[in-house]
């Protein structure tokens, strides 16, 4: 033992003395150096330049989402004009009071709808719009063309809005251009820079516009030609660029931006720029393309001095420090050192592979084992549940759960993992919270080289807001937004299953034509508000007398009409009775007391018709024979 202790001190001595040691263990110790300080600085810009990247992703995701949002609501409203007859001042306002742009679309000017006119058109068009109470109004600019378009609806009619009713968008050559694309495609079309005539002030800001076609209702559009026939006009929205953009990103202390509309990197083509002067030399910078429909926006993204102040470090010196420190222990270090290295490497790839998972990745994902214990979830699982990742890892997702999932999806789901195949689906889940969201998901078995099954994985995608919003249009298309009756649609869908239950079943039904009298005074005296909370109280009573098998619906105006399956002649007498007799009670608005009758016309089926039109021209000649005969009255065709 003694003898080995020898051995080991004298060859310390001699590594120690040996001057050509000494040289050869300083010379390899600054290559390793050398080695170390450029190895760390390169993974250490790597992840500075991930999370710049990570952010400008972030950013370009948030406008893409928010503009497919925007384009939504002009969808709604090509909804709502193939679902009324008459789209009318009143219901256009009413229609976009309901969905609150500044509320809950921020950054939007408006939503509103230009009509493309006929030169011999221009003179009748100008004269309805004035009877509407516009009395200025003209189509603008004036000139002769070979057709006119003319801004007719735009809410909310503020004073930036005003400005532009009348204003021909056609006449203009970067708005013809859009229009132009949308009208031929079908789909929503975003112009390039403009100046929008709602410029009034001397904050003048950079805008744009995005149309979507109307097209004439039934009309086949499936080649170019038949979409320029059948175009009635277009569901527009303008923006003011600033004011957009100020409301879709947050300011941030990471990057700044601009947005051109063309490749021509130039400040006739700039949209935006969020900062007043680039007097910086940023350090790290990068430019992407994003597609909107048929345009395209280009973005260039630059790091911010407080950003790139913050991600010095001092890090690659320390270790090369550390490396210099130790040359005496120099093969110790160099075999510590390169593990080191494939650490720093293999914790790099980590990284990368987790940051595009859990910061890119706009979706949740899950990873769990077998059983479906929960072995991995990313921050956006987290952020939509509710939950830590403490909280869900090695729990079965199952704690989700709302109850409102049919527990066949479930056993679907798991029948196909297990045997290898994927699977997609909708599920009702609830949150930490107790909110109950809905997800789209795609599961999927992972497999090892051998083929087998080691884990699942399931991509996640939060479509609430989606669902929230087919909901949405769906009522708007099929009930009046200001009393929430049956429209005018939805009331001919129920008929038309009546008339043909009826015919199968050898029934009668009721249609009777309800019209207030003198409604006009109350919106001219005192203003559409009283109006309206007439209409609205007068539905809520309607709805109190009738069955559940009835329908009350609201035509427009003061117009209503209502459908009573299995009702005679008895029947309706009574009905009719009781509408007078409620109409008749007056409505408290403010210091008023607002006092209306009715006129009532009826018609049965099948003695008075058996198809929609004749039974609804029956019930309304029968409506007009009661106001010639002193209103306050019901008859019968």
């Amino acid at each position: 033992m003694l003898k080995y202790k020898d051995l080991i001190n004298r060859a310390q001595n001699i590594f120690i003395y040996n001057k050509i040691t000494v040289l050869l263990v300083t010379l390899t110790s600054l290559i390793v150096a050398i080695f170390i300080w450029n190895g760390s600085k390169n993974h250490y810009d790597s992840i500075v330049q991930n999370k710049f990247e990570t952010a400008v992703n972030e950013n370009v995701i948030s406008i893409q989402r928010r503009m497919s949002k925007y384009q939504n609501i002009l969808q709604s409203g090509i909804g709502l004009f193939y679902a009324s007859e008459n789209v009318t001042r009143e219901e256009w306002h009413s229609f976009i009071r309901a969905i609150d742009i500044k509320k809950n679309y921020p950054g939007m000017q408006g939503v509103g709808f230009t009509k493309m006119i006929a030169p011999e058109e221009v003179v009748r068009t100008e004269q309805e719009i004035r009877r509407e109470g516009f009395a200025s109004f003209k189509i603008r600019p004036e000139g002769k063309r070979d057709i006119y378009s003319s801004i007719i609806y735009l809410e909310p009619m503020d004073r930036r809005n005003m400005q532009a009713i009348g204003y021909d968008m056609f006449s203009e050559p970067t708005r013809k251009k859009a229009m132009e694309t949308a009208r031929d495609t079908g789909i929503a079309s975003m112009s390039g820079k403009v100046t929008l005539v709602q410029e009034i002030d001397e904050d003048v800001q950079p805008g744009m516009l995005i149309y979507l076609p109307l097209y004439k209702k039934g009309a086949i559009t499936d080649t170019v030609q038949a979409r320029r026939d059948a175009l009635i006009g277009f569901v527009y929205s303008p923006f003011r660029m600033n004011d957009l953009m100020n409301k879709i990103v947050p300011e941030s202390s990471i990057l700044n931006f601009e947005i051109y509309d063309s490749d021509n990197i130039s400040e006739d083509n700039l949209l935006y720029r969020s900062y007043g002067s680039l007097s910086y030399n940023s350090k790290y910078h990068t430019s992407r393309e994003l597609k909107i429909d048929n345009f395209t926006w280009y973005i260039r993204f630059h790091s911010t001095k407080e950003f790139d102040d913050s991600m010095d470090s001092s890090y690659p010196l320390l270790i090369t420090t550390i490396g210099l420190s130790i040359q005496l222990f120099l093969v110790y270090m160099i075999l510590m050192l390169f593990k080191s290295r494939e650490m720093l490497k293999h914790q790099a790839n980590e990284l990368l592979k987790l940051s595009q998972a859990l910061e890119q990745s706009p979706s949740s994902i899950l990873i769990t084992d077998l059983k479906g214990n929960i072995e991995y979830a990313n921050k956006a699982f987290c952020q939509i549940t509710g939950y830590s990742k403490d909280e869900i890892i090695g729990k079965n997702p199952r704690f989700l759960k709302s109850g409102k999932t049919e527990s066949k999806l479930f056993a679907q789901m798991w029948k196909n993992l297990s045997n290898g195949k994927t699977w997609e689906g909708e599920f009702i889940n609830k949150t930490k919270g107790k909110e109950e969201y809905i997800e789209s998901i795609k599961a999927a078995p992972i497999f090892q080289p051998d083929g087998a099954i080691s884990n699942y994985v399931a991509i996640k995608e939060d479509i609430t807001e989606k669902k929230h919003s087919e909901e949405q249009i769906y009522y708007l298309a099929n009930y009046d937004p200001l009393t929430g009756l049956p429209n005018r649609f939805q009331l001919k869908e129920r008929l038309r299953h009546t008339i043909h239950a009826a015919k199968r079943n050898g029934e009668i039904f009721t249609i009777i034509f309800l019209d207030l009298d003198h409604f006009k005074d109350i919106n001219d005296t005192l203003g559409h508000d009283a109006g309206d909370v007439l209409l609205v109280e007068l539905s809520k009573r309607f709805r109190s007398i009738l069955r559940r098998v009835d329908t009350a619906s609201r035509l427009g105006g003061d117009e209503f009409i209502f459908l009573l399956p299995n009702t005679d002649k008895d029947g309706a007498s009574h009905i009719a009775l009781k509408l007078l007799d409620i109409i008749d009670k007056p409505v408290d608005y403010q210091d008023n007391e607002l006092l209306v009758t009715a006129s009532i016309g009826i018609a049965i089926y099948p003695k008075d018709g058996e198809d929609q039109k004749t039974l609804f021209k029956n019930a309304d000649s029968a409506m007009y024979k009661a106001k010639k005969e002193g209103r306050n009255k019901y008859r019968f065709f």
